[in-house]
Parts: structure tokens; C-alpha cells; sequence
């Protein structure tokens, strides 16, 4: 073989029978290559797939979070429903329990005798029914409201007048409690243009919460004011009042704000839920005023 060494570090080998060449480099070589600004550059490669991931993982947690939240709610309303459904079922009783021994007394025990025990086995059964029928139509107007089924029939009246006639229908609740009812009406024209049976359903949920929440003797006071283009009313009461963190929920349905030693205080959780209801459907506002152990004022915002 003969070496034949080119110029250069190349070397080839080669021989007189030899049928190949071989070839190489006689000292190693090394090769390297340098790239610079590679960061930015994948970067600007990758950045629509980084921002699809980013999106996508953010779309993630927000779903769960949702879900999450909408699972909570769900559960306290299931709760709340099933607190509301004990409470009436025992409140449905109640008055059929008590219909039914006046009714018994008077079939089996000689009460038609004694007329004086007779008025008072059907004053008692009638004051029981109609607590029935008040209860049996709260629940079918909420229902209603709710599924928009109800038009309202408008009509212009004097809020003041409705306010001081709800005042006198309920004259004998006041005198049993001893509550000391304070009005106070501008004396000008208070005229607004609503559903006059709804509304006084209204002012009558707000006085008779008043009254039941009411710490001690009983004071409302009742005001109207007229401003412009609207009529408002307040129902201002000396209870417990209502912490901050209930004051948001004690408009929905069922929803009863925990009433510590009121324990013996009736409700379902759907008068103010209904109040909120009608003065939604007559465009106006309403919203309360209250703190822990200084009372409440609901404030109703009527169109005038």
C-alpha cells in the first residue's frame, strides 16, 4: 500500500491491488454550531399553543369553580325547601287539628246546648280556616308570580289611604301585642298607579313582620315621602335587626334570618320574597336598612 498525503490534514491510503480508497483525517475535527436569540424564537413559534393551553386551563378552573358554587347554592336551597315544607306541613295541621276538636266537641258533647260555647267553638274554627286560607293563598300568588301568570290590574290611588285602612284591619293584632303605631304622611297628593290588592298584600307582609319581630312593647313607624316621579314608603320597626351578611338573602324564597331566642316566631321564609315579587312587577325598588340589635327600615320605591 502507498500512503499519498494531499495537502491538507486529509489522508488516503492506497495500493496496487487495492479495489478501494480510503479516506479520513489524519487530527479530529470538531464541528459546532451557535444560535443565537433562540428563546424569543420559540417563543414566537409556541406562543399561539401556549395561549390556547393558558385559556384552556383557565376555562378549567372557572368551570369547576362554578360548579362548585352552583352545588353549594343548590344545597342550601334543597335545605332551605325542605325546612320550608316542614314548617307548612306542621302549619297545615295546626288549624285542621283545631277545626277538627271544635267540630267534635260539638257533635259529642252537648256544646249546641250552651250557646255561649258554640260561638266560641265557631269563632275559633273560623279564625283557623281563615289563617288557612291566608297561608294556602301565599304560597299559590308566589307560585304565580314566579311563573308569570299574574296581570296586574292597575289603578291610581292615594298610598297614604291604603296604608292607614291595611293599619285598621289590622287594628286588634296591634292591641293584643300593645304596639304603638306612629305614621308619619306628607300632605300632599301621594297617588300612584299599581295593582291596589297587591299592593296592600305588601304593606301588610311589612307591617306584620314588623310587628312579630318586634322587641318587647311594638313600635312602627310608617312614613311616605314624595319625591319626584316616585312615591316611597317606610316601615321602620324596634326589633333585633338584621346582620349584615342576611341582608342580601332575606329576599329570596324561604330564606328566614336565624332568630336566636325568636324561636317561637312563625314564618315561612315567603312574605318578603313576595313583597320583592310585586314591587319588581311595578317597577319600583326595595331595600332595607338594618343592623344587629338596632332594628329594621324596609324602604319601598314606587313610580308615582
Amino acid at each position: 500500500k502507498q500512503s499519498i498525503t494531499p495537502p491538507g490534514d486529509s489522508l488516503i491510503l492506497a495500493g496496487e491491488e487495492a479495489n478501494e480508497v480510503i479516506t479520513g483525517f489524519s487530527k479530529p475535527v470538531k464541528y459546532s454550531l451557535h444560535l443565537v436569540n433562540t428563546s424569543s424564537y420559540l417563543l414566537n413559534k409556541m406562543s399561539s399553543q401556549i395561549i390556547i393551553s393558558v385559556m384552556l386551563v383557565a376555562l378549567t378552573t372557572i368551570s369547576f369553580v362554578v360548579l362548585f358554587r352552583n352545588l353549594i347554592r343548590q344545597r342550601k336551597l334543597t335545605e332551605l325547601k325542605n325546612d320550608f315544607i316542614s314548617n307548612i306541613t306542621h302549619e297545615l295541621k295546626t288549624p285542621i287539628a283545631t277545626v277538627s276538636v271544635a267540630v267534635e266537641a260539638l257533635k259529642n258533647f252537648n256544646a249546641l246546648e250552651d250557646p255561649k260555647r258554640t260561638q266560641e267553638y265557631l269563632d275559633i274554627s273560623a279564625n283557623e280556616l281563615q289563617r288557612l286560607s291566608l297561608l294556602v293563598d301565599k304560597v299559590l300568588r308566589l307560585s304565580m308570580f314566579e311563573k308569570q301568570e299574574i296581570e296586574l290590574k292597575n289603578e291610581s290611588f292615594e298610598l297614604n289611604t291604603l296604608v292607614l285602612e291595611v293599619i285598621a284591619s289590622m287594628r286588634l293584632q296591634f292591641e293584643k301585642y300593645g304596639a304603638d303605631v306612629r305614621t308619619d304622611f306628607p300632605p300632599g297628593n301621594t297617588e300612584i298607579s299599581g295593582d291596589r290588592m297587591h299592593i296592600t298584600s305588601v304593606v301588610y307582609n311589612l307591617l306584620d313582620n314588623a310587628l312579630k319581630y318586634s322587641k318587647g312593647k311594638p313600635v312602627i313607624n310608617v312614613s311616605i315621602k314624595q319625591k319626584v316621579d316616585i312615591v316611597e314608603l317606610e316601615v321602620e320597626d324596634n326589633g333585633p335587626g338584621i346582620a349584615s351578611e342576611y341582608r342580601d338573602k332575606i329576599f329570596e324564597k324561604f330564606f328566614r334570618v336565624p332568630s336566636g331566642n325568636l324561636h317561637n316566631v312563625k314564618g315561612y321564609g315567603l312574605g318578603l320574597s313576595y313583597v320583592a315579587y310585586v314591587v319588581e312587577r311595578h317597577n319600583g325598588n326595595i331595600g332595607v336598612e338594618s343592623a344587629a340589635g338596632s332594628g329594621s327600615i324596609f324602604k319601598i320605591s314606587l313610580p308615582g
